[in-house]
């Protein structure tokens, strides 16, 4: 359970800093790219994105976290229906943002 809590902290500090356009973008493209390519992709959709999605990553720990605390039976389930929504929300994002880059 502490190993999920500071997951989730984590992942919820990183989001608040991203969500002020603050350090480096954590995704695979970032670090798969030069500095000159690096300082291009900082922008704020690809901000507000990222985020976004290490938001959605702290709230499905920390839904476990409840879960497991509080011996929830249900709290798994409403964990998977998120991460669903949240995978769905990755996948149209980017396809999306892919798309507006192509215009």
């Amino acid at each position: 359970m502490i190993v999920v809590a500071i997951i989730g902290f984590v992942c919820l500090v990183y989001s608040i800093f991203a969500f002020q356009q603050k350090g480096p973008l954590l995704t695979t493209m970032y670090f798969l790219v030069n500095p000159e390519e690096r300082k291009k992709m900082k922008t704020k959709t690809e901000y507000l994105f990222v985020a976004t999605v290490y938001l959605g990553i702290a709230i499905m720990f920390f839904s476990i976290l409840i879960g497991e605390l509080f011996n929830l039976s249900w709290m798994p389930k409403v964990t998977i229906i998120f991460a669903i929504f949240l995978v769905i929300y990755v996948i149209v994002a980017s396809i999306w943002s892919e798309m507006a880059k192509k215009k």
